[in-house]
């Protein structure tokens, strides 16, 4: 394996494209209105449910239904476009239009000053990659995190895509990442423990010999991007309370080949990548707590293996 990593060169940063505009008459969210505080503790953008964990309205669960079925649409457009040659920069292309398209603002431009519509994440890029001119090659392994602010609420999700004939090694990284996501989401309900989902998804993890990231926390969501609860996904202490019915927040770990630890970050301060070419790999759901159990909003998972014409293992 180390020496497939070291055979294939490192992500280099690329050119990225002039801003892409949103028509005026779509409605922004709040954190780009004028007056919006910064959260001294968090450093985002401050709201209500920085620390308290909301309990959503019949209206606002109903609004948060609306922009998790968009959100996943979103994710499909820019599945369908992953292909050998494709750079980064085009998919976000396409996924703005087709947000925009539907009156809806794509929640990550502007974001404390980030540039484009989504994040494209390749092989050792942990995440928050920029799309930018760089070209998918084949074998290439990356995370698309789409989130859309529709009827002021966002639904944020995330998959990995293939791009042409990846390694085993990819593939089998792929493959227990959405364990380990769906580890964490099988358990949810009311009364469950937050906690109880770094539990699960650190056993995946374990079990397949790989590293759960511990830069990277699932969130609170709903008319604010991220907000309590910081859904950690491995084994922790942090006392985040219990899940209610009317609860909405996202699952979304990040695992990384070789029980790799190690990472830096670009000058562009949002992209994080591993010091030893090790890939990662992360899948990503926002969850509604229901009386008896969960709902996926943006449900359901997007089949990248099909995408790629591969097939799951019987």
């Amino acid at each position: 394996a180390w020496a497939v990593a070291a055979a294939r060169e490192p992500v280099r940063q690329g050119r990225v494209s002039p801003v892409l505009q949103v028509p005026p008459e779509i409605e922004r969210p709040a954190y780009l209105l004028p007056g919006i505080e910064i959260d001294e503790q968090t450093g985002l953008y401050a709201h209500p449910w920085m620390v308290d964990t909301e309990v959503k309205t019949p209206d606002q669960i109903a609004a948060m239904r609306t922009a998790g079925a968009l959100a996943h649409e979103a994710l499909q457009v820019a599945g369908r476009a992953v292909a050998p040659g494709v750079t980064t920069d085009q998919i976000d292309a396409a996924v703005h239009e087709f947000i925009v398209s539907r009156g809806a603002y794509p929640s990550p431009l502007g974001y404390m000053g980030f540039p484009k519509s989504l994040c494209c994440s390749v092989n050792d890029i942990l995440a928050h990659g920029i799309p930018d001119d760089r070209p998918l090659q084949d074998g290439d392994i990356l995370n698309i995190d789409v989130t859309v602010f529709i009827n002021g609420h966002h639904g944020d999700t995330s998959s990995m895509f293939l791009v042409g004939s990846p390694d085993p090694a990819a593939l089998l990284l792929c493959a227990a990442a959405q364990r380990a996501m769906m580890a964490g989401i099988e358990l949810c309900g009311p009364g469950v423990d937050f906690r109880e989902i770094g539990i699960a998804i650190q056993d995946v993890s374990d079990s397949a010999g790989l590293h759960c990231s511990e830069h990277f926390v699932g969130h609170g969501i709903g008319s604010y991007f991220h907000g309590a609860p910081e859904v950690i996904p491995y084994e922790n202490e942090e006392d985040m309370g219990i899940m209610l019915p009317g609860m909405t927040f996202t699952i979304e770990p990040i695992l990384v080949e070789h029980l790799d630890a190690s990472y830096k970050i670009w000058d562009d301060k949002w992209t994080y990548q591993t010091l030893t070419n090790a890939r990662s790999a992360q899948f990503e759901h926002t969850l509604l707590i229901t009386e008896d159990g969960y709902e996926i909003l943006t449900g359901p998972s997007v089949d990248y293996l099909a995408l790629a014409g591969l097939h799951r293992p019987s």
